[in-house]
């Protein structure tokens, strides 16, 4: 110290406008800058001795991190942010101020209690969208995607508040529609429910999951306005027991305090009605399924000449083959010159449209996105699994992975490969089980309510549950046996990605199944998925192989088969395995010695 003091008074002297930045930095609190310091920003020598020498707000200067050792530029930039975030609240309430002056809307309203006085209410509804006109129509309907076709077609609904300005909706419906969360109209619902609201014929077709099943009931209900006892006056067909049990549910929330007479068809309220012919008197509402209410017909049990509105859900499937006799007879029965008719479905294949034209009276049609398409909230994927034995590797692999998310779909071609599929991965460890129109109803009912409790994690199903049925929680389908057309593949892969949500779709195909794959391929691409360039440029497949797939499944080795062991063999293996675990056993304990030795 002693040394270094007399070099100092020997002439050493600190430069301080040499390093008058190098200064600064160290002079935070020095009241005639009245700086804050902040990490990352810039100000040159010009502008901070202009900030010192004026009255201005104070100027921030660099303060490097790596020599901020007591967090001093820190705090001042803490400081400094919180004068910005009063400043800008400030702002805020000024323009608040200005926009109430002006009439603007705020985000709250006043409303007045019982004694007078204002309080919040909180947030608003959304603004009411402006009413359709014909210069604002083609915008709406690319927006939403809307394809209307037909004679002066109505105007689509702009929000549901035009359900009551102009349906003249009675506001319990619009209430019952509040309460169970229907907060905003789909695209399906602002189409279809102008057109059925108006009393016209319609020809309906949307991406599944889109809210198909609300667009009918309701105007169903508007029309019928209170419960009467003059027979059924609208009749709901689908071409499944568990969509007529899912529509019901629907129903019976939407009509809440109205006290509608509801019928589900079955077995059980077919012989109380044959019983009690008063009794057709007062129900208004009939859901059923075609070969149940055609039987009814058939056996007089049931009168359907007062019926004035008719839906067919799944109109494709209804007017099929399969079914296609038994909608004529529904038809027929329903003999009420006012009678209107509304079909829905996710696919209208061209030949549909075209029946379809032959009992309908000036019809409007209302298309929702692209015919035959997917929603796109689903991720499609295509793989090759090679032959048979190849998915059942492709399926313990997705679930070694963690890929198999539950709850999870699996659709096979047969109810024959839904049982051998069922006890191969029961053996793995897995939920499973596996749910066809086989099983008795109760056994069926029973299989669906553990499936959407999670008790079950993968249910193995045909073609039943690939209409209509709404799982909002499935994460994953599987296609485990290539799809017989376009519009099954369709339906399968819509039990996921419902209503907005995401969703998975993957499909297995063999060298067997590669003839059809464009068809799926073109699905994908209209859905915006990616699709390898070697897949697009494969040829479509022709009509007649189209048919051909469609009318017979492909044969397919035995699944038991192809798991290179059947179940007798398995559990021979697993009973040889424990005898052979027990006699080690007993070995060891005779080769133990005793206690007394």
């Amino acid at each position: 110290m002693d040394i270094f003091r007399s070099l100092s008074m020997g002439g050493a002297k600190f430069d301080k406008n040499r390093f008058k930045d190098d200064l600064n930095l160290f002079n935070a609190s020095s009241s005639s800058s009245s700086s804050s310091f902040k990490p990352g920003s810039k100000l040159g020598n010009g502008a901070r001795d202009d900030a010192q020498k004026s009255s201005a707000p104070a100027t921030t200067l660099i303060m490097p991190e790596t020599l901020d050792f007591f967090g001093s530029a820190s705090k001042a930039a803490r400081n400094n942010d919180a004068d910005n975030v009063a400043v800008t609240a400030s702002a805020v309430r000024q323009g608040k101020a200005k926009a109430e002056q002006s009439g603007e809307d705020s985000d709250e309203e006043e409303q007045e209690g019982p004694d007078g006085s204002s309080s919040k209410k909180g947030k608003k509804r959304k603004r009411e969208e402006e009413p359709l006109t014909k210069a604002t129509l083609p915008s709406f309907l690319k927006a939403h995607k809307l394809k209307l076709t037909g004679t002066d077609v109505p105007m689509p609904l702009a929000s549901w508040e035009e359900l009551e300005t102009r349906f003249k909706v009675g506001s319990w419906l619009f209430k019952n529609l509040q309460k169970w969360g229907w907060e905003e109209p789909t695209a399906i619902q602002r189409g279809a429910m102008s057109v059925m609201l108006e009393n016209r014929d319609l020809l309906a077709g949307a991406p599944t999951g889109s809210g198909k099943t609300l667009a009918f009931l309701l105007p169903l209900i508007h029309h019928l306005k209170n419960p009467a006892k003059d027979g059924f006056r609208a009749v709901i067909v689908s071409p499944t027991r568990e969509l007529a049990q899912q529509i019901y549910e629907q129903l019976r929330r939407l009509s809440e305090g109205r006290r509608f007479r509801i019928c589900v068809l079955t077995k059980a309220t077919e012989s109380t009605l044959k019983q009690d012919p008063a009794l057709r008197k007062k129900y208004d509402i009939l859901i059923t399924t075609p070969l149940r209410l055609v039987h009814a017909i058939e056996q007089e049990e049931l009168e359907l000449d007062n019926v004035r509105h008719l839906v067919l859900d799944e109109a494709d499937r209804l007017l099929e083959q399969g079914f296609l006799e038994q909608t004529d007879a529904i038809l027929a029965a329903c003999s009420h010159p006012e009678l209107r008719k509304a079909l829905f479905s996710a696919t209208l294949p061209a030949g549909v449209e075209e029946m379809a034209k032959t009992f309908m009276v000036d019809e409007c049609r209302v298309i929702v996105g692209t015919k035959d398409g997917a929603t796109e909230t689903i991720k499609q994927s295509l793989q090759f699994v090679g032959s048979e034995d190849g998915k059942l590797h492709a399926m313990r692999s997705l679930i070694q992975s963690g890929g198999l998310k539950p709850p999870v779909l699996l659709f096979v071609q047969s109810i024959q490969r839904a049982k051998e599929l069922f006890h191969e991965l029961v053996y793995d460890g897995l939920h499973v089980d596996v749910i066809h129109s086989e099983r008795p109803k109760a056994q069926r009912e029973g299989v669906i309510s553990a499936f959407k409790r999670g008790d079950i994690w993968v249910l193995i199903c045909t073609e039943l549950m690939a209409r209509g049925i709404d799982f909002k929680g499935v994460r994953l389908v599987i296609n485990y046996d290539f799809p017989q057309s376009v519009q099954s593949y369709v339906h399968r892969i819509g039990r996921t990605g419902r209503a907005g949500r995401q969703g998975e779709a993957i499909t297995y195909f063999t060298k067997e199944d590669a003839p059809y794959l464009k068809t799926i391929v073109n699905v994908m691409r209209q859905s915006g998925c990616e699709v390898p360039q070697w897949l697009v440029e494969l040829p479509n497949p022709s009509k007649k192989i189209k048919r051909k797939l469609k009318a017979k499944a492909p044969e397919r080795t035995d699944v038991r088969v192809a798991a290179g062991s059947s179940i007798v063999g398995r559990r021979e293996a697993r009973k040889r395995k424990e005898m052979v675990e027990a006699s080690k056993r007993r070995k060891n304990l005779e080769k133990a010695p005793s206690r007394s030795e």
